[in-house]
This record gives C-alpha cells, structure tokens and sequence, in this order.
C-alpha cells in the first residue's frame, strides 16, 4: 500500500485536526490529483503544478452547478494553506465498471440512464457565458488526425489502421454544433454508485468540464457499457425533447478511443482492448459501420 506523504498527513491535521487521528486511504488513480479519503472526507492534492489552475477552476465549476442539477456533486471547499488543497464530503458509493453494471436488473439500467440523462440535461441547459464567468473553457478536444494515426500504426494491429483511418475522415466530416457547458468525463471512475442498491448517487471531478460539442458529452458512459449510453441517450431525448445523433456519440467514442493510445496511464494493452472493442461495436452495427 502506497504511503500518504507526510506534507498531505500536516496539511489535514493543520485543517481538520479532528479527522487527523482516523484511518485514512490514499487514492491515486487521478490524472490530476491525488486523494485522501479520512472518516468520509476526500482531501485532493495536486500531482503536478499545472493541476493547480485545474483545481481551483473545479471548485468555481462545482459552485455553479451543484444546485442545477439534480444529482449529487461535490461541495468542494478549497485550502491555501498550509498546502493548496480542496475539501468535500464523500458522496456514499464506489465507482460502477463493466462487469458491476452487467450484473444490474434491467430496471436498474433504465434507472441509471435515466438519473444521467436527467444531470446532463440539466448542465447542458446552463448558459454558456455563466459558465464562462465561472472559468469554462472550450474542451481542447484530440491531438490531430496524424498524431492520433502515428499512434494507431505504432501500437494496433495492421488489420485495424483502414478502419482508424475511416473514422479520422468520418470525424472530420462532423458539422459543427452548438457549443454546450459539458461534463467530459462520465465514466465509471467518476461515479458513486451504491452496489448494494443498484443506484446511482452522484457524479465527481469536474476539472474537464467545459464548453463544446454536446455529442462528446454522452460518449463517456461507454467505458461502462454501450448498453448504458444507448439507454443514456434514448433518456436524454425524451428529457430534452432534442434529437441527439448516434453516429456522431460513436465517432467521438472512437476518436477517444484512438487517442487515449498514448495516454501511458495504464498498460497499453488496456488501451488496445478498448479500441478492438470498440471498433466490433461500430462494425457490428449497420448505422455506425465504417
């Protein structure tokens, strides 16, 4: 077990001296930060200085939409001293993957798509330029189309370049649509869920929110199930009483999937499993095949 450093451990007895004496566990799977969880509170701490401006762009996200929405966030307090930190209450959960969703009732599924859709219809109804004067930003997207195939060449089997290739062309062949304030990282990780349950509790880590396509938003919830974004959708629609279109949340889906070759935050294994996978679900489907 990776030990909290000493500079966390001050920085929680300094703030919260009366949680100093708990148990505590440290979680770093972030991109971003690192957390500890001490008698149901998270503390992050940055990994890196450009996480700092992240960090406290979150905290002003967090402010403005934790009462729109109608899912739980996180109250995020910040602390500048004696080391920049935020502060917020664990929403009761744990994350939600694969398997743990394939196990849930088909009710449960409904449940869940519905509760998302619900959120993401409310976040994406915040107007533009109020998320703007909180610290939204446009979402600066994927790297261009021959960094993202230099990547594909030098880690994907042969048989799957002309499939990357076809989904490069196709992705910039979307048309531009209206920008919408977005979450931009729904997936599993980013959830509470209760297991016990079937239910979904909340949603966190908002430092990628930001202004952009509202296709990209719905195509996180695919690193749990394809199931769960297709019910996702199909929610959202009749929430919004808009159309969303499917090929364009698959061809962001793939474009992520590419992408995230080179991430380096897991084995690259994982990575290519995860685009096989991926590109089997667009083949596989007549209306999304390439």
């Amino acid at each position: 077990m990776t030990q909290i450093p000493a500079r966390h451990l001050g920085a929680i007895a300094a703030i919260r001296p009366d949680l100093a004496a708990l148990p505590m566990l440290l979680h770093t799977e972030g991109w971003d930060s690192d957390a500890v969880e001490a008698g149901g509170t998270i503390f992050k701490f940055h990994k890196r200085p450009e996480a700092i401006p992240r960090l406290r762009k979150e905290a002003r996200i967090l402010a403005l939409i934790r009462p729109r929405v109608p899912l739980a966030v996180p109250d995020m307090r910040l602390h500048e001293a004696p080391e920049l930190c935020s502060e917020h209450a664990k929403i009761p959960g744990e994350m939600i993957e694969t398997p743990q969703y394939a196990v849930l009732s088909d009710a449960q599924r409904d449940a869940m798509a519905t509760t998302l859709a619900a959120f993401y219809a409310a976040l994406h109804a915040i107007p533009v330029d109020v998320a703007q004067a909180a610290g939204a930003e446009p979402n600066p997207g994927w790297p261009p189309a021959r960094e993202i195939m230099q990547l594909v060449e030098a880690t994907l089997p042969p048989g799957l370049h002309a499939w990357a290739r076809a989904v490069l062309t196709a992705y910039d062949a979307v048309p531009s649509s209206r920008t919408t304030f977005c979450y931009y990282d729904g997936h599993g990780w980013n959830m509470a869920f209760d297991h016990q349950r079937g239910v979904l509790n909340g949603v966190y880590d908002f430092a990628d929110a930001g202004l952009g396509p509202r296709a990209k938003d719905l195509c996180y919830s695919s690193f749990i199930s394809t199931d769960l974004t297709e019910r996702l959708v199909t929610a959202y629609e009749a929430a919004t009483g808009e159309t969303v279109d499917r090929r364009q949340v698959a061809l962001y889906t793939a474009i992520q999937r590419l992408a995230e070759l080179g991430a380096g935050a897991k084995d690259l294994s994982w990575f290519v499993a995860n685009v096989v996978h991926w590109h089997d679900y667009m083949q596989g489907r007549a209306e999304l095949r390439l």
